[in-house]
């Protein structure tokens, strides 16, 4: 039986979720919790006198006294977001609602863990509001352990999600980059069953979400799109897919996406090797499925966006866990 501070811990969260991103009244945020008006008064009371939430204006008047609205103070809160792909580490401190307080980007040599702890402990130090953090990796994953890496292979067997919390002291989540990259797609644009692939420098990857949920397998191994049965494969990771029939190899990758996961959405990230193969492994695919079998095949632009969007996401759900 959960105890008097696990429930209130619990009611917290709870109304922190409800006021991300808008301001509400006391009234309201009871309607919107399910939480009594007195639990949502004292909550909310204890939130302002530390300065996590302040008044914010107040509410339509019903016939009697304006009731005030209250909002998060955006940076009372802060999340770390951390993006490692070859030997380059973008990263990001956001505030509450996502928005970045400060971004930076470094390159990494030959001792990355000591580059990453570096910087950890440097942005740990210049913002103590920090309360978790998400970091994404291009390689395969297993319980915030690296299992695959092609660059940088130091890394496999380093279980980043233990280092993260390790040195910051604080709740982190390491995950596989297109991982969060599909959940940040389907967080943005609320779709249940959808595959996202980009190529980058380690070749290309998919990331799944499945009824509204990233899927990642029994062994965090869902979405290696370059150990899929496909001739010289493998080595088109090594070697960007030189040689390759690019619209021959995504028609084969899209059709096995379709028989095996049935998607509503494909979606290509826009880079060099995708230019002006859409329609034509469209056409191919619609020739080779049942056309209520179909899915819409999409170029998107906005990789980074919705990469972003997951690790946010993603660093949310860590400190509520």
């Amino acid at each position: 039986m959960a105890d008097n501070a696990q429930v209130r811990r619990e009611n917290e969260s709870l109304l922190r979720e409800s006021l991300r991103g808008g301001a509400y009244s006391k009234n309201e945020l009871a309607h919107r919790t399910g939480l009594s008006f007195p639990t949502v008064g004292r909550i909310v009371d204890d939130m302002v006198s530390r300065g996590e939430a302040a008044a914010s204006g107040e509410a339509a008047s019903t016939g009697g006294r304006c009731a005030m609205r209250y909002a998060l103070v955006p940076d009372f809160r802060l999340y770390l977001c951390l993006r490692l792909e070859n030997r380059t580490l973008d990263w990001s401190v956001c505030d509450i609602n996502g928005g970045a307080v400060e971004r930076g980007e470094i390159s990494c040599g030959n001792d990355i863990l000591c580059d990453l702890d570096t910087l950890l402990m440097r942005v740990r130090a210049r913002y103590p509001q920090l309360v978790a953090a998400a970091m994404g990796f291009a390689g395969s994953m297993m319980d915030g352990s690296v299992t695959v890496a092609f660059e940088p292979p130091e890394l496999r067997g380093v279980n980043l999600k233990k280092h993260l919390s390790n040195i910051l002291g604080l709740p982190a989540a390491a995950k596989r980059d297109m991982e969060l990259v599909a959940k940040g797609y389907a967080v943005r644009r609320m779709a249940r069953t959808v595959v996202c692939i980009y190529i980058g420098h380690a070749g290309m990857g998919a990331g799944i979400v499945l009824d509204g949920r990233v899927w990642s397998g029994a062994h965090g191994f869902a979405g290696e799109i370059h150990f899929l049965p496909i001739e010289n494969n493998l080595k088109y990771a090594e070697n960007h897919f030189e040689g390759a029939d690019m619209t021959a190899y995504c028609t084969s990758v899209v059709r096995s996406l379709a028989a095996l996961l049935d998607p509503e959405c494909i979606v290509f990230y826009r880079a060099p090797r995708f230019d002006g193969i859409t329609e034509r492994v469209r056409t191919a695919c619609a020739a080779l499925l049942p056309a209520s079998a179909m899915p819409e095949i999409t170029l998107s632009n906005e990789w980074i966006e919705d990469y972003e969007a997951g690790l946010f996401a993603t660093a949310c759900e860590e400190e509520n866990a």
